[in-house]
């Protein structure tokens, strides 16, 4: 059954915040930066365009910092009741503990993971424990588990008073009819937040996430505050709210939904934690309410209504009625603009109903059974949990935001959703720089080395776009680049270090090729004084040229000035020879003799100034093609940030459309009801005169 369409929502210009709410993140980003660097511009920060071999020095590893992520504080407070504060002052030992907790999961490897190793997979687990005096604590062994999942989470929350099946819901959303403890008495079985995970039946890839609650109401528990931290844990951490009750949806249950009045003063969000908050809508989950042991018939005025009409009528606001009837429905009209309605019959006798943890789906009613299987058919249809920038919650991501919120609540002040995100964002970009990095790194170490200098800049100009455009795709809120820049600054180190070492095995390799063209050349008749003779010295200059011609054909594929360098200190090291040589050529008259020598100083001369010509040009050319790697890299990322806001404004817009017809609709409902509340007095009236 569809939601109805002309349900009443939030006014449309409640909507039209959620564009400020990017700038609101912008403005908290930079005011959370520790004193470390800034994010680096490129060009700046470029890397070394040429090496020569004769600058070059051994290759060292390049420096690179690691940046600690800063953290939340929280305020004690002498009451268990949240306090809404309105600075986040926490103390410094929870401060530091979560940084390190931060820290922690941004570094875990989150690839390969199995969820047959998981015990959180086999059954539930307690993720928020409660002791005797209602003191709340995180269960950090099974936050371990959950942030291992690296596939993104469908999050189902079930809420609702004690004792009204909460559990046997959960545990048909996880096909088994054992896992949460299903109570037979009239005392609560669930105490604080339990979790079990299931792969998810319908969509690939992904993990649904079941919360199961502590009762509310249950008056042993003696703390009335402990059902707000309870309910709005259970409803910041979910995608998809199930509040679940017996009996009606009637004044008695909406009298019961005191909690939900609380929501604004519990939830700090854009820097504000009151009623006067319209922008809490847009971070809360869907609404669906599941009246269990529902006997009514679904009509009004003699006419059939589904049952999200039934939901939205009685969620109607009812005028001449005092605060206390209408406030509770207000809340919920206005905290959750997306809701639907479920209502299903009792299940059976009363021994069906003591049996029913060990009696199978089949032995159930045929309309409890239908109606249990649309609840679970539409839950299976919610997609994954996503932070405000469509970037789906994985296990990592989730953990993060249950620290978050928890500690919070566990040291007395409102949880911030602001801040929260800002924490799963440079968690996430962490590990997903981490990995951009990683596939830069694991493209360049494909090349083996020595390789020429053009070579070795196309492996890197192709490696780096291929891991940024996964940086882009994955990264979270990465407005001002800052994740992009230190990852793109670590790819430049590792192939500035590449390149290093390819300028020492370039050396390596000429001198080996020239010692191969010396031995074959000139060693031997150098040795045995072959060339101190007559004539000698223009023998001597020929074998020089057909070593150097066997020395280029050898490294043709190389530029001139990667091997130019190697010659040139060659011929340095056969001056003695050469003077040697052209003293004992007695075919030489003694101006001939200087004027040789004088020959080949200026040919050295010459060589050398050929050598650094060559090696500016192709410094100058290189430059110019990282400049257009880079213009390039820009423009793709401004492509990709306009698309990006293009669908977002499209989105915001169909939203706004959407609920304006929503609101018409509402509008033109209440029309007709007041309508229908004049005309029955004349109707009376008529009927008497009839008489």
């Amino acid at each position: 059954m569809e939601p109805d369409d002309t349900a009443d929502k939030p006014a449309s210009q409640d909507l039209r915040s959620k564009i400020a709410f990017f700038n609101s993140v912008n403005k908290s980003e930079q005011s959370s930066q520790t004193s470390s660097t800034g994010p680096v511009r490129r060009g700046k920060t470029a890397p070394k365009a040429v090496t020569t071999a004769s600058q070059a020095t051994a290759p060292g590893p390049s420096g690179q910092g690691t940046e600690r992520s800063p953290s939340p504080t929280i305020i004690q407070t002498s009451s268990g009741r949240m306090s809404p504060t309105t600075d986040r002052r926490y103390s410094q030992k929870y401060d530091d503990e979560l940084r390190l907790r931060i820290e922690e999961v941004s570094i875990r490897k989150s690839s390969g993971w199995n969820p047959n190793d998981l015990e959180v997979f086999r059954r539930p687990l307690c993720l928020i424990s409660a002791d005797a005096s209602n003191v709340l604590k995180l269960e950090m062994g099974t936050i371990e588990q959950i942030e291992k999942i690296d596939w993104p989470l469908v999050i189902v929350s079930v809420v609702g008073l004690y004792r009204t099946g909460k559990s046997y819901l959960m545990n048909r959303l996880a096909e088994s009819t054992k896992g949460f403890a299903l109570g037979d008495t009239i005392e609560s079985t669930t105490k604080g937040i339990w979790v079990w995970c299931k792969i998810h039946p319908e969509m690939q890839n992904t993990v649904l996430l079941l919360l199961d609650t502590e009762g509310l109401g249950d008056v042993d528990k003696g703390d009335p505050s402990h059902d707000n931290k309870i309910f709005t844990l259970a409803t910041l951490l979910c995608n998809c709210l199930v509040y679940n009750m017996k009996g009606a949806f009637d004044q008695d249950a909406v009298n019961k939904l005191t909690f939900v009045t609380e929501m604004a003063k519990n939830i700090r969000y854009r820097g504000e934690s009151s009623e006067d908050n319209k922008t809490l809508n847009l971070i809360l989950p869907d609404f669906v309410l599941c009246v269990r042991d529902f006997s009514l018939k679904l009509s009004k005025g003699g006419k059939k209504i589904t049952e999200d009409e039934y939901l939205e009528q009685s969620l109607a606001e009812k005028k001449g009625k005092e605060e206390k009837f209408n406030k509770p429905r207000e809340c919920i009209r206005k905290y959750f603009p997306q809701r639907k309605c479920f209502t299903l019959p009792v299940p059976g006798d009363g021994d069906v109903l003591e049996n029913l943890e060990t009696l199978q789906f089949t032995d159930l009613s045929d309309k409890f059974k239908e109606a249990t299987m649309r609840f679970v058919s539409y839950v299976y249809s919610k997609q994954p949990k996503e932070l405000l920038t469509s970037k789906p919650v994985n296990g990592q991501m989730f953990a993060v935001l249950a620290t978050r919120y928890v500690t919070a609540v566990i040291h007395g002040a409102v949880p911030d959703v602001d801040d929260a995100f800002l924490a799963v964002a440079k968690m996430e970009n962490a590990r997903v720089g981490r990995e951009a990095v990683e596939i830069f790194d694991t493209q360049m170490n494909k090349i083996v080395l020595p390789v020429t200098a053009i070579l070795l800049e196309k492996c890197y100009t192709s490696a780096q776009q291929k891991a940024l455009k996964y940086l882009r795709e994955n990264v979270v809120h990465d407005k001002d680049a800052q994740c992009e820049n230190q990852a793109q600054t670590k790819m430049d180190n590792i192939w500035n270090t590449l390149k290093d070492e390819n300028v020492v095995k370039v050396r390596e390799m000429c001198e080996v090729k020239l010692q191969e063209a010396y031995n074959k050349s000139l060693k031997g008749k150098i040795e045995n004084e072959d060339y101190e003779v007559a004539g000698g010295y223009r023998k001597f200059q020929r074998d020089i040229e057909i070593m150097k011609e066997e020395y280029n054909s050898s490294l043709r594929d190389f530029d001139e000035h990667e091997v130019l360098w190697a010659w040139l200190g060659f011929v340095k090291t056969l001056k003695v020879h050469e003077s040697k040589i052209i003293q004992a050529d007695e075919a030489l008259s003694e101006k001939e003799k200087k004027d040789e020598k004088k020959r080949n100083e200026e040919n050295m001369e010459k060589i050398l100034k050929e050598q650094q010509k060559a090696q500016k040009e192709a410094l100058e050319q290189q430059q110019k093609e990282l400049k257009e790697h880079y213009d390039n890299l820009d423009q793709a990322r401004e492509k990709q940030l306009q698309e990006e806001r293009e669908k977002y404004q499209k989105y915001v817009n169909e939203k706004l459309e959407k609920e304006e017809a929503q609101k018409e609709a509402a509008r033109l409902r209440n029309e007709q009801e007041e309508k229908k509340s004049r005309w029955l007095p004349r109707r009376m009236w008529d009927a008497l005169w009839n008489q």
